[in-house]
């Protein structure tokens, strides 16, 4: 049994007989270093995505079309709201109008305490 023990040692330390250094493939560092450098940041791939024309202009588009909206659509309530309005001016003016009451603040009464 120790025979056998010995053997198979024997022929597992002649099997490392013909190991050589392992070594990478030609160019590997050189590789490596290329697409550590090509990776980008999250903020690099964003903006390189809003940067493309498309992109860029579908937002443009976008805004100028949520500002047409909120102009066109304020134009119509302010013509509402600003006909109420002066209606209001019209009746508070026509009611000042006859509630007159003169005072200047020039006309020094008591010039002395």
């Amino acid at each position: 049994m120790e025979e056998k023990f010995n053997k198979k040692i024997e022929e597992a330390l002649k099997s490392f007989d013909g190991i050589e250094k392992a070594s990478p493939r030609p160019f590997f560092f050189t590789r490596l270093e290329a697409r550590m450098q090509n990776q980008k940041s999250t903020w690099e791939e964003i903006s390189s995505f809003v940067a493309k024309p498309m992109v860029s202009f579908a937002c443009i588009c976008l805004i100028v079309i949520i500002n047409a909206a909120v102009i066109f659509s304020s134009s119509t309530s302010t013509n509402s709201t600003t006909n109420s309005i002066s209606q209001q001016n019209n009746e508070l003016a026509t009611a000042d109008e006859y509630n007159l009451v003169s005072s200047n603040f020039y006309e020094f009464v008591n010039t002395k305490p």
